[in-house]
Parts: structure tokens; C-alpha cells; sequence
């Protein structure tokens, strides 16, 4: 039986939202549940940051949705069946009248609830009912109480109750849980945004290998793009002569370079490129024809440092021989920053 206005009488009585209004809220839970999946699973994981930062909020959340999913407090004659507020407990514990010492009110925020003081000293607050059902609650429960207690309460003695003890892995769950939600979420914050350390920034017309790079272009030589992370080993005009390379060298967390760098293989080989592997897998060249004449592209990562070498070239009689060359100017790089 469920009502608002309470008689006491032997049939149990039910506070808390009934079957419908349960369903919605699961449903509700289901949909939000599968947004966030969805939104992790798509975007790319540098916008992940603002989603893990909001982690530690999802107990709070989760604990939202999960309270008004639970089955609603059953009071009865012989005690009370009801979920905790905040309670990791899947099913409704069983409080007896005998364990009961008062029964009373108590607002969290703008929110009332029923609150049960307990023999032992604990206090249990009432996931249901809460808001205007309360003062009608706790009236019958004291009416069933006094009732089931012969008309005088148990008092607070201290004596622990069996049924109240905590099984260690509960206790331990308790407690790794909080510590876990923060913990987790910055760890994954500082490796993603590169909080383990770079090494220091190089000028990337110094680390070109001019030996190497006069192999490709003889009459070639450096020229700076204003920015010490790029630069150019080319002749004066390169519309000319049809050949130059391209330089990148950034300096970033290992996380962030090896990341970048696996990513960027990952997109090659999803647009049907066959990557050549050099380094162990540390370093890779894809070369192809296009308009111009023939492109490789190089892309290596070493200790922090990312590098990406382009070779746009006249030259080369295939690609296959555009790719050769740009991978012996990657190799050479990433030794000299080895």
C-alpha cells in the first residue's frame, strides 16, 4: 500500500516513487550513460580532458540517477526495509523496531529526510521517502515504533549490532573508491596534456643533416622560416628547381610525442598509405605521386622530441626512391637528437 496521508494498520506501507517513475529514471541514466560512451569513444582524446575533469563529479551523479531508481522504504511490523542515502547496498537492509531509539527529521541542503538514531549510536538517513512525504512519514513511523515497542523506546546504549558490521572488502572499497575517482582522472590529465616533462627546445636549422640532405639536393642549403622548430634545405627558388625538404622538430612529453606520432600512423594507414617502418617502429616514411612530382613525408619520434620531415621533389624517378631518401634524412636526424 502507498500513500501520502498514512494510517497504521498490519498491511505494510510503501514511501518512494513508484514502478513508472523508477523505469524513467534508469532510462534517463541509460541514455546519459551512452552520450558519454559515445562522445569518449569519438572525439579525439585531447578533447577527453574537459570530460575526465568532471570525473570525480560521477559519484555524485551516478549516486543521483541510482537513488531514484531504488525500490521505495517498506515499514512494517516488524521493522523497516529501506536503502541508505549513499549506500553502496544493492538490496534494502532490514532495520527491527527493537534497533531503532528515535526516529526524526534531517535536511540535507533544501531536501528533508527520515532519519533513524540507532541503539548502537549510528544514524541511518533514508534514501526514501524525502521532500513533502516526510513529516506524514515520520509520524506513522512513530506510531509503528511506539507500537511495536510496547510504548517506550529502546534507549542508546552503545551495544554494537551484528547485523551493522562492515565486511573488510566493503571497507576497503569505501575507502580506494574516493581516492581512485581523483587520483585516476589527474594522472591521465598530466600524461595527456604532457605534466611528464620535455626535453629542451632545439633549433631545427641545426639539427639538419647537410651531408645527408646535399645527397637529394645538392645546390641546396638552409633556409629559416623565422621559427626555430621549422626549416627549409632548398635553392632560392624552389619553383625552379622543382625539390626541396621540409623540417619539423618539436619539444614535447614523451607521452604527447609518442601519441601524436601514433596517430598520425594510425590516419596514414587508414587512408590506404602503406607506411615504411624505420627505428623499431619509432619512425616511419610514406611516399606517393601527386601533381607535383613525387611527396614523402617522415615522421619520427625521439626521447620527447617529434620530428617530421617532407620531401617534395622533381627528382626522384619514383616514389618508392622519394621515400628512400626521406627515410636517410629522418634516420640521420633522429640520431643526431639521440
Amino acid at each position: 500500500m502507498r500513500t501520502n496521508q498514512v494510517v497504521a494498520g498490519p498491511e505494510p506501507v510503501e514511501f518512494g516513487p513508484g514502478t513508472a517513475r523508477r523505469r524513467s529514471w534508469g532510462l534517463a541514466g541509460l541514455l546519459l550513460a551512452g552520450g558519454v560512451a559515445a562522445y569518449a569513444l569519438l572525439v579525439p582524446n585531447a578533447l577527453l580532458i574537459p570530460l575526465v575533469s568532471l570525473s570525480p563529479l560521477a559519484p555524485f551523479a551516478v549516486g543521483g540517477i541510482v537513488g531514484r531508481m531504488r525500490a521505495p522504504t517498506v515499514v512494517a511490523e516488524d521493522g523497516i526495509r529501506c536503502h541508505a542515502v549513499f549506500s553502496v547496498q544493492l538490496r534494502r537492509q532490514f532495520v527491527p523496531w527493537t534497533a531503532i531509539a528515535r526516529i526524526g527529521v534531517r535536511q540535507r541542503g533544501r531536501r528533508m529526510f527520515v532519519a533513524l538514531r540507532l541503539t548502537d549510536g549510528g544514524r541511518i538517513v533514508l534514501q526514501h521517502p524525502n521532500g513533502r512525504q516526510v513529516q506524514d512519514a515520520v509520524a506513522f513511523m512513530q506510531r509503528q515504533h511506539l507500537a511495536a515497542c510496547g510504548g517506550t523506546p529502546p534507549v542508546i546504549d552503545r551495544a554494537p549490532l551484528p547485523w551493522r558490521r562492515l565486511r573488510p572488502w566493503v571497507r576497503v572499497t569505501a575507502a580506494a573508491l574516493p581516492i581512485a575517482s581523483v587520483v585516476g582522472p589527474l594522472t591521465w590529465i598530466v600524461a595527456e596534456t604532457g605534466g611528464g616533462g620535455s626535453p629542451g627546445a632545439v633549433v631545427a636549422c641545426d639539427q639538419i643533416p647537410r651531408d645527408v640532405a646535399a645527397r637529394v639536393l645538392p645546390e641546396g642549403r638552409v633556409h629559416g622560416y623565422g621559427h626555430q622548430a621549422a626549416c627549409r634545405w632548398s635553392t632560392d627558388s624552389t619553383s625552379e628547381n622543382g625539390t626541396w625538404i621540409d623540417f619539423h622538430i618539436g619539444a614535447w612529453s614523451r607521452s604527447y610525442a609518442e601519441r601524436s606520432y601514433r596517430e598520425t600512423l594510425k590516419a596514414m594507414r587508414n587512408a590506404g598509405r602503406t607506411p615504411n617502418m624505420l627505428r623499431d617502429g619509432d619512425a616511419y616514411t610514406v611516399a606517393w605521386q601527386d601533381g607535383w612530382g613525387f611527396t614523402a613525408q617522415g615522421r619520427a619520434h625521439v626521447n620527447g622530441y617529434l620530428v617530421i620531415v617532407a620531401l617534395h621533389s622533381r627528382r626522384a624517378a619514383s616514389a618508392d626512391e622519394a621515400g628512400r631518401q626521406a627515410g636517410a634524412v629522418l634516420r640521420a636526424v633522429t640520431e643526431k637528437l639521440a
